[in-house]
């Protein structure tokens, strides 16, 4: 997801005219489960703590990914909150599986001027018997490498440099130790690399103040172009829509008015506006554009956050039930794990993430348009014909690294 070429208007770095890919096309209930992500995504982006000090950013996909394998091997109550919870409620467990390996199969076909990588692993500790129809469905479906190890320094290594491979070198681990009551590991890795269809020539880039939450400023580096993009202004914020390599893929910037917060215009979010806005986001216009030069790590432990959303049982150690895996233990979600990188500037976007779950047991204006991102704002990437968010974050200081 690029040439330079002189514009009627100036000189910026511009891809060109290239050969539109091939359209993504899903069936009715693959676009449920799309429909379905997407509200998981502002589930989650709503039960986040509100923190004006950091930056943040998590990846829907890769904990959907993560949280459907282990899906897998729920039973019972358990199966029926990890489902109502991840908003899959009204397909089977046959149909989200081929539904999920249709989703990634386009997403990465979907523009190979981008670079998508996507891999599934479960790690087991060695003499833990796993049935084998939760491990033959995995590796079907997600595509799944299945290793069975002791679960001592040696492998904690191996997982962690699975991991560091996956993410191209931005995420080296995800785990920091495994306890000796751990058993099994589901770990999804999402790889995103796209260079811009409209590049910022970096002569342009200027040190300029970025204005913080609580009103003080510090200075950015500030990427800055005119060109045509998709813009919509809506309550309470303006959104601006960037292509990379041939279009399919996007970010979503939503800048808050002047006097608005970042987590005003993400509460208010959910699937609906989301698609509402996106609609909106359909007809190019010249705009004046401002955007920092951000990089960033992030991470979270999902634990809280998933419970809220109706799947505390399947971290219970009395009442979770992943007989599905192996009907003989108690098993129990110990951990869901986050880590994520980003990184923008003007060639384009870089972007990992990493979703552990551990298992264990128990023992527009007449004036000429600006959008200036002089201060903190949200964004997504995104695919256009599917239109699922494979991430969803926050800036509010991009000279923070984490």
């Amino acid at each position: 997801m690029l040439a330079v070429i002189l514009l009627a208007t100036g000189c910026n770095l511009h891809n060109g005219p290239a050969p539109d890919p091939a359209n993504i096309v899903l069936s009715e209930k693959s676009l449920r489960l799309v429909k379905s992500d997407n509200s998981f995504s502002f589930n989650l982006l709503s039960k986040i703590p509100e923190d004006r000090q950091h930056n943040m950013m998590v990846s829907p996909l890769s904990a959907s990914l993560a949280l459907s394998m282990t899906l897998n091997g729920a039973n019972g109550d358990t199966k029926t909150a990890m489902q109502n919870a991840l908003g899959l409620q009204d397909l089977s467990q046959d149909e989200i599986n081929q539904i999920y390996l249709d989703l990634v199969s386009a997403l990465k076909k979907a523009d190979p001027k981008v670079v998508l990588n996507i891999a599934n692993s479960i790690w087991i500790r060695k003499g833990f018997p796993v049935l084998s129809s939760f491990t033959d469905v995995n590796k079907k479906y997600f595509d799944a490498s299945v290793e069975n190890l002791d679960f001592d320094q040696t492998a904690l290594n191996i997982i962690n440099n699975w991991v560091n491979t996956k993410t191209n070198g931005k995420i080296p681990t995800i785990l920091d130790t495994i306890s000796s009551d751990e058993i099994m590991f589901l770990i999804n890795a999402i790889y995103f690399n796209g260079k811009w269809q409209y590049q910022f020539d970096p002569s342009k880039t200027v040190s300029t103040p970025f204005t913080l939450a609580g009103g003080q400023t510090v200075s950015v580096p500030m990427m800055k172009m005119k060109e045509k993009f998709a813009y919509s202004e809506q309550t309470g914020y303006k959104a601006l829509k960037m292509p990379y390599g041939r279009g399919k893929f996007q970010m979503v910037i939503l800048l808050p008015d002047q006097g608005t917060t970042t987590t005003t215009i993400a509460v208010q979010l959910d699937r609906t506006k989301w698609e509402a806005l996106t609609a909106s986001l359909n007809t190019p216009v010249e705009i004046d554009i401002w955007f920092p030069k951000f990089q960033y790590s992030w991470d979270i432990e999902f634990n809280q956050v998933l419970s809220s959303l109706g799947m505390a049982v399947a971290f219970s150690a009395n009442d979770a039930d992943f007989s599905k895996i192996n009907a003989d233990y108690k098993l129990f979600i110990s951990k869901v794990k986050q880590k994520t990188f980003i990184k923008v500037d003007e060639e384009g976007t870089e972007a990992a993430a990493v979703t552990s779950v551990g298992i264990s047991m128990t023992a527009m204006p007449a004036n000429p348009l600006e959008f200036h991102a002089n201060r903190p704002f949200l964004y997504t990437i995104i695919e256009e014909d599917t239109g699922a968010i494979l991430f969803i974050g926050k800036v509010e200081n991009p000279l923070l690294s984490e």
